[in-house]
């Protein structure tokens, strides 16, 4: 009797693990420093260096032309943004909200931005001149053909024991997760 529930404790097990993670379900495998083997654990978030890499991959792959990373790009008389990517000849492109909570929270996949939600603003920048004069652009709602990424909802953990790598969201399927989100995303640019 112990070695066949043993057996469906394994298989279980082995089956919740295997499982594919989607933006749908991979909330669902944070962990806390109690469900893993490793005496360390640590939640770390998506960087603007390799969203941008990868959203400029991208980007190229799905056909966009002139793609580049880190432009400024002027929306009204006196309103910039930085985009992370952008397509000149298309005119579409990605800003990077640079911020995340304590905790990922999967309630927040389905916000806009976590910016919007505290400030009202899609978008804010400060712009310093060499005299150390600063101005803050605040730009209320971003057009249609810029998206947003949000830092907090690509999270990724790690711990000091190999093993754990089984159960925990690692940085190669939170990247895997972020990359099938900028192919969506992408599909509603025009070239």
């Amino acid at each position: 009797m112990r070695t066949i529930i043993f057996f469906y404790v394994i298989t279980f097990s082995s089956w919740i693990y295997s499982q594919k993670l989607t933006p749908e379900n991979y909330y669902d495998f944070y962990k806390t420093i109690n469900e893993v083997k490793g005496d360390k654990l640590t939640t770390a978030w998506l960087n603007k260096k390799e969203a941008a890499e990868i959203l400029v991959e991208e980007m190229e792959k799905a056909g966009f032309e002139w793609v580049n990373d880190f432009r400024i790009v002027k929306l009204e008389q006196n309103d910039y943004i930085i985009a992370i990517c952008y397509s000149e000849k298309s005119n579409v492109g990605f800003v990077y909200e640079e911020t995340h909570t304590a905790f990922p929270n999967k309630l927040n996949r389905q916000l806009r931005s976590l910016y919007k939600k505290s400030t009202g603003n899609d978008y804010a920048e400060k712009i310093i001149d060499i005299y150390g004069e600063s101005v803050f652009i605040k730009i209320k709602e971003l057009p249609n053909n810029i998206k947003i990424i949000k830092e907090d909802i690509y999270w990724y953990q790690q711990t000091d024991n190999d093993r754990d790598n089984d159960y925990v969201v690692t940085k190669k399927d939170m990247l895997e997760i972020f990359r099938n989100d900028v192919r969506n995303h992408i599909l509603n640019f025009k070239k």
